[in-house]
């Protein structure tokens, strides 16, 4: 058994997500497969492939004894083993780190959701609610990010204008608000096929430091490299 666990976190790292771009916006990509470096120094985190495997469960384990944590490992282990031949390929492996990460995203819509309904928008939150709590501290007057380049409530701006733009895309009946499914592709636009080109747009917008619309060698190496420190 203890083989077994080994190799699965070994394979971890075979399939574990290509980083991703930093955001202005934390909502513009899905979680990573875990909080930590994959990498320190050149040399392989083994408590990437811990969270990545176990999901946010991962801290649980973290407090347990070693008894109890190979024991419930080993119940993960023959959930993982579709076929309950002994052994974990690499595609069970995968379609595990899959679900962890759904579930991971279906928990973070239902929070979100909980935070941004009421009793009055029970089955659908409408712009102008999830904008007066996310953006209610600002002016019509901020709404633009052109007249605050280079202040404080420039970020804000950016958000807000992304935020709209995303709200609609994610709004495929045109009503202005949000169903939980809706919600789900604005909240993770890379889970849903019609939420992609926002997601393409944004790390264009990230990437591109002087505004012009494309991204040059230097903004291209200057972004990615940063990731790899």
């Amino acid at each position: 058994m203890f083989k077994l666990l080994v190799t699965c976190l070994m394979i971890t790292t075979i399939v574990a997500g290509v980083p991703k771009p930093d955001d202005i916006n934390s909502r513009v990509f899905d979680k990573e497969l875990s909080d930590q470096e994959h990498f320190i120094k050149s040399h392989h985190n083994p408590a990437y492939d811990h969270e990545a495997f176990l999901g946010e469960e991962a801290k649980t384990f973290d407090q347990l004894t070693p008894e109890e944590s190979s024991r419930r490992l080993g119940l993960i282990v023959h959930k993982i083993d579709k076929d309950n031949d002994g052994f974990v390929t690499q595609e069970e492996l995968k379609d595990w780190i899959r679900y962890t990460q759904q579930r991971y995203i279906r928990d973070d819509v239902e929070r979100q959701w909980q935070s941004y309904s009421t009793d009055e928008t029970e089955d659908k939150i409408p712009w102008e609610t999830y904008k007066k709590m996310v953006y209610g501290f600002m002016e019509e007057k901020d709404y633009d990010p052109k007249v605050h380049d280079g202040d404080d409530n420039y970020s804000y701006a950016v958000m807000l204008k992304r935020d709209r733009r995303r709200w609609t895309v994610a709004d495929q009946d045109g009503d202005d608000a949000l169903t939980k499914e809706e919600f789900t592709g604005f909240l993770h636009p890379e889970e849903r096929e019609h939420m992609k080109d926002v997601v393409v747009l944004e790390t264009l917008e990230d990437i591109d430091k002087d505004g012009d619309g494309k991204i040059s060698l230097i903004e291209y190496i200057g972004k990615f490299s940063s990731l790899q420190k």
